[in-house]
């Protein structure tokens, strides 16, 4: 069926989301953006996302549970747009790192309202509104034009609904220093440079008793994680990448993780996390979470799978962490109280009044 956006008969917002999932850049964009879309959606905005998103499976489910349209995004400028004006579209929100920057001047030349989504840099984007929810993004940054409105920091982490269920769910579990703990080991919905084996084996290197869950994001990965050494009162499950993710999470002692935005996440549930870099991009949002006290560092995933002074101090920090339980309720409660879980609210607010002032 061929629908005719540009004559529908409907007054309310018209919002594009262009984002893209896939193996090599993993699923969270799509994530930021199917959050944002969830409170658009409850303020009376139609929303549709423009973009590729066939894989991983879960994330198709994703998709098709929130209702959201999703249309084949183009990546070139002219094409963007006359997609954008086809559609009637009032407002566009970009979320990628590799979208060319003629993208949003051209729509704005159409009169198109645009919102970024950026991580520490508006890389040459032209928009009416910049969210940045990278640590330290409510800071000024010279790199983003001057007289633009911007949203940053904590206050803006883009929080999916089924994160805010499972930060609103009291936590039932006793602690019982007799019983192992909980551990949730997970790379991103693709894991695409293999970090979850490498974190398994410092896990197990510490020789302290838990219970370990492992995302591998591939048969190979689950293979592989398997096969490692692990000592009687280590027990390790693998299991597949489930959508039901912040759930899991909820049942953790502790998570370890990738250096991205799920850090924001598992930091508005409450859970002590440890968090590793997987790629130089990074750099910038561990060094705030780190430096901020709400997470414990590990470095660089080259660091666990070395075999010298680098990996000796990831094991070390893993050991204190299973051993300490007063220092992952610490963390945990600073993680909880800085990421409050309304960032949507805040940034759909000021993207539907951009609207509404045109």
């Amino acid at each position: 069926m061929i629908v005719n956006f540009a004559n529908s008969a409907a007054r309310r917002p018209r919002i594009g989301l262009r984002a893209d999932a896939s193996p090599s850049i993993g699923g969270g964009h799509v994530m930021r953006c199917l959050a944002l879309s969830e409170e658009l959606r409850r303020r009376g905005a139609e929303v549709f996302l423009l973009g590729r998103a066939a894989s991983p499976a879960w994330l198709r489910t994703q998709l098709a549970d929130q209702g959201l349209p999703v249309i084949a995004g183009p990546d070139d400028p002219d094409e963007l747009t006359a997609l954008a004006r086809d559609m009637g579209l009032h407002a566009m929100v970009l979320d990628s790192h590799t979208l060319p920057p003629e993208c949003s001047g051209a729509l704005r030349g159409a009169g198109i309202v645009v919102a970024a989504v950026v991580d520490g840099t508006a890389r040459a984007q032209q928009a009416d509104l910049f969210v940045d929810q990278s640590p330290g993004g409510d800071d000024i940054r010279t790199t983003f034009p001057e007289g633009v409105r911007r949203l940053g920091g904590y206050r803006h982490a883009l929080i999916r609904g089924a994160v805010l269920a499972a930060r609103r769910r009291p936590d039932q579990r006793v602690a019982d220093p007799a019983t192992p703990v909980h551990v949730l080991c997970f790379f991103g919905a693709t894991d695409p440079y293999n970090g979850v084996p490498a974190a398994v084996r410092a896990l197990l290197a510490t020789g302290v008793p838990l219970r370990l869950t492992a995302v591998a994001a591939e048969p190979e990965l689950a293979c592989e994680i398997a096969g490692l050494p692990a000592s009687p009162d280590q027990r390790v499950r693998v299991i597949e990448p489930v959508g039901q993710l912040p759930e899991l999470a909820r049942t953790a002692d502790l998570v370890v993780t990738a250096a991205g935005s799920s850090v924001l996440d598992l930091l508005c549930i409450g859970r002590a996390v440890a968090v590793v870099t997987v790629t130089g991009s990074q750099q910038p949002a561990y060094e705030g979470v780190v430096g901020d006290g709400l997470v414990a560092g590990l470095g660089a995933l080259e660091g666990l799978r070395a075999s010298g002074a680098a990996l000796d101090e990831c094991v070390a920090v893993l050991r204190r962490l299973l051993t300490h339980g007063d220092e992952r309720a610490e963390l945990a409660r600073r993680g909880a109280s800085t990421v409050d879980g309304q960032g949507c609210s805040r940034v759909a607010r000021a993207l539907v009044g951009l609207v509404g002032g045109r």
